[in-house]
């Protein structure tokens, strides 16, 4: 023996560190935990992965829509996806133009309900409120512009409705209650396109 070699009475053996205790005790619980953690990851993946995959194909094929069938494709083979939002919103629009009101209203009714907390969710409401205008429903139309001027104060749309509201009321002889929502129009949304549009109709008076 080494004279540097103390007595095995004098050796000290350092005891198992924490982690050491811890896989001895638990590792097959950590193993277990471990794997199921890989495959959360792994779903996750895929399921972001899918949902990009389906937000290219469902663009893709509403660029190609060239007509109300085209359009009904893309609703039904990509239902709640945003090219199905754009495609409600254009068709809704075709059927309008194409003097299906009763349609059009359906689909923006459809739309509403179906993306209720999307950016474009106004849409539906002013959709329907220029149906009712190009049916000479001017009191329909009205309460539409209000719903959504209300509902959706925070929306693109909501200016926009406001001064649609001023100016039927305008054409109704109403322009008291006209101006005062023009009054609420430059208040609330100074700097919106609809504000700058009335501003420019009411210097032209």
């Amino acid at each position: 023996m080494s004279i540097f070699t103390p007595p095995e009475a004098d050796q000290e053996i350092a005891p198992p560190s924490g982690f050491e205790l811890l896989w001895m005790n638990h590792r097959l619980g950590l193993l277990g935990g471990l794997g199921a953690i890989v495959v959360i990851l792994l779903v996750v993946l895929g399921v972001i992965t899918s949902n990009r995959a389906t937000a290219i194909a469902s663009e893709a094929l509403l660029d190609q829509s060239t007509n109300d069938t085209g359009l009904n494709e893309v609703i039904s083979k990509y239902p709640k996806s945003n090219a199905a939002a754009d495609a409600m919103l254009l068709l809704a629009a075709s059927l309008r133009d194409a003097g299906k009101l009763d349609e059009s209203d359906a689909m923006y009714s459809r739309f509403t309900e179906t993306y209720p907390q999307s950016p474009l969710a106004v849409s539906g409401l002013i959709g329907r409120a220029s149906n009712a205008r190009v049916a000479g429903k001017v009191d329909a139309a009205l309460n539409a512009y209000q719903q959504a001027s209300t509902g959706f104060p925070q929306s693109y749309g909501a200016p926009f409705a406001l001064l649609a509201q001023a100016r039927l009321l305008a054409q109704q002889g109403k322009v008291d209650e006209a101006k005062r929502l023009l009054q609420s129009l430059g208040t609330q949304y100074p700097y919106s396109v609809a504000a700058q549009a009335a501003g420019a109709s009411g210097s032209q008076r």
